[in-house]
């Protein structure tokens, strides 16, 4: 009798790479011992440890087809309900001495901190399901459309941990390497993390300094409690469909008008015109300076929307 001998192909990766002996992870050593000083022998030991993502890879050059910005229709039914209002206001209640600190500190109102932690990581339940070194090593060293970006954070993430005497293994983030319950890349994070919970250490994956950092990060960019944020004009007429809508898209009062965009009688000056399509209708809304220090932290209107009315929700 015959013996069939079938070959199976098993793609490399499956395997795993060792990065600390490619030409990039040799490069990356040292460079990194020349700048910043660190041990050879500790870069290649982490390197070593680092377990290769073809998934996370995949979703860099197009393989996958993985939307990160969501359709307004499904932020609204996620984000802006009854159970999701009752989970930000439970929030407050548990962690009101850090919201208390961090507007001692920064001047910021709990509610949009609430906000930001909720859209981006629903209170810490989710956006930790990958390791961080993991996800930068393979995205660094592999080509794909954010390489550039990718070298950087790696490089930051290092840099990070050594300034917080954190475990850069222990680093929990999202496919795109970013960090605990607001989700912050590792060079974010260098510029905003905050100590808010006074345990000597800046910590991503800390909720306490998650609360802190989203404070600080606002409190630089240009909040203010004072202002409305967002407002629901009158429309008439359709011609406001002719109209461009988005995080840049900023008109006079006249302007608005012309359009069949009515701001409400209190309303100061123009606008951030915010046109979302919803099945057959449309949400319309106006937003303010706040509008606009939100998308610097994420540029989507959809995701800005969600975060303004949830914060009103929330008062």
């Amino acid at each position: 009798m015959k013996q069939l001998f079938i070959l199976i192909i098993i793609p490399f990766y499956l395997f795993g790479i060792d990065y600390s002996q490619t030409a990039a992870g040799k490069r990356f050593i040292y460079k990194m011992h020349k700048r910043y000083g660190f041990s050879k022998d500790y870069l290649k030991n982490l390197l070593k440890q680092a377990h290769h993502r073809q998934d996370v890879l995949d979703r860099y050059n197009g393989k996958l087809k993985h939307a990160t910005d969501y359709s307004w229709h499904r932020y609204k039914s996620k984000i802006l309900i009854p159970e999701s209002i009752e989970l930000g206001k439970n929030f407050m209640q548990k962690y009101a001495p850090y919201l208390q600190e961090a507007k001692r500190r920064y001047g910021i109102d709990r509610e949009i901190i609430t906000a930001f932690i909720r859209v981006e990581s629903k209170f810490g339940l989710f956006g930790g399901e990958y390791s961080v070194w993991d996800v930068l090593v393979t995205l660094a060293f592999n080509p794909n459309r954010k390489q550039r970006f990718f070298k950087e954070q790696l490089e930051k993430a290092l840099l990070l941990a050594r300034r917080e005497h954190l475990n850069v293994l222990d680093l929990r983030g999202s496919f795109a390497g970013a960090m605990g319950c607001v989700q912050q890349v590792p060079s974010i994070y260098l510029k905003y993390g905050v100590d808010l919970n006074g345990d000597g250490i800046r910590n991503p994956n800390s909720m306490a300094d998650c609360i802190g950092s989203i404070a600080k990060f606002l409190y630089h960019n240009g909040w203010s409690n004072a202002r409305a944020t967002i407002a629901k004009p009158k429309v008439i007429g359709s011609n406001f469909l002719n109209l461009r809508s988005g995080y840049r898209s900023y008109y006079n009062y006249n302007t608005l008008v012309n359009f069949g965009i009515m701001p409400p009688s209190w309303w100061q000056g123009g606008a951030y015109f915010i046109r979302l399509r919803d099945g057959n209708s449309y949400d319309i809304y106006l937003g303010d300076k706040n509008y606009r220090v939100i998308t610097k932290y994420n540029a989507s209107k959809q995701y800005a929307l969600s975060i303004a009315l949830y914060a009103k929700a929330m008062k």
